[in-house]
């Protein structure tokens, strides 16, 4: 849908991203939204009652974007599921304002925090189904069930905060750099259960991006 045809809730959700992305959520409040629209508060209330709800309405729709990409699949490749998370880094840089003020969205956003907990359990268990997968499918050999276990909740810790470590120690690359070097350091920490055919199409796949 173009801009000239957007709602008002679009383009008070649209202004919301671009503000919050620029200058951080904290720092930014619905006055400040609004007039930046050329609205009044109340029309921002109308649909969002407080700012609460409106980061919330960005969280729900990462989560759908997010859910969209994430599924569990049977023959799944290592190559698949590495541009699966490309594709759930670009959401992440494209709502970024979520992730970099992630730690205190859990402590304030009370709605967010109410949801985190089995929208995290949905996730890893869909990663461990990724896991299962690409052992079926002869990409990756683990010995023992707590071996997934890491890799999952490893895998979970640089999904979840990969974009603010990224924003201290790789500020000075672009987005895309910092991308593929969180996606080469997913595949550096599957390499140690890839079987041979796993290895060579993670060699290949780090190699095209």
């Amino acid at each position: 849908m173009s801009k000239n045809k957007m709602s008002t809730e679009e383009k008070i959700v649209s202004k919301a991203l671009e503000m919050f992305n620029e200058r951080g959520i904290e720092y930014v409040g619905l006055r400040e939204i609004a007039a930046t629209l050329d609205m009044r508060v109340g029309n921002i209330t109308y649909y969002f009652p407080t700012k609460d709800d409106l980061v919330n309405r960005l969280s729900l729709d990462l989560n759908r974007l997010n859910a969209e990409i994430v599924i569990d699949e049977v023959n799944l490749s290592l190559s698949k599921f590495l541009n699966i998370l490309n594709q759930v880094f670009h959401n992440h840089v494209k709502y970024r304002c979520l992730l970099l003020s992630f730690v205190h969205l859990l402590d304030q956003n009370k709605l967010i925090a109410a949801r985190y907990e089995s929208t995290q359990k949905d996730r890893n268990a869909v990663l461990k189904k990724n896991m299962n997968s690409l052992v079926e499918s002869g990409f990756l050999k683990f010995n023992e069930e707590t071996q997934i276990e890491y890799i999952v909740s490893m895998m979970a810790l640089i999904i979840r905060f990969w974009l603010s470590e990224a924003n201290v120690s790789f500020k000075h690359l672009s987005s895309e750099k910092q991308i593929q070097h969180y996606l080469n350091l997913v595949g550096q920490l599957l390499m140690p259960y890839c079987t041979a055919k796993g290895k060579k199409e993670i060699s290949i796949y780090l190699g095209t991006i």
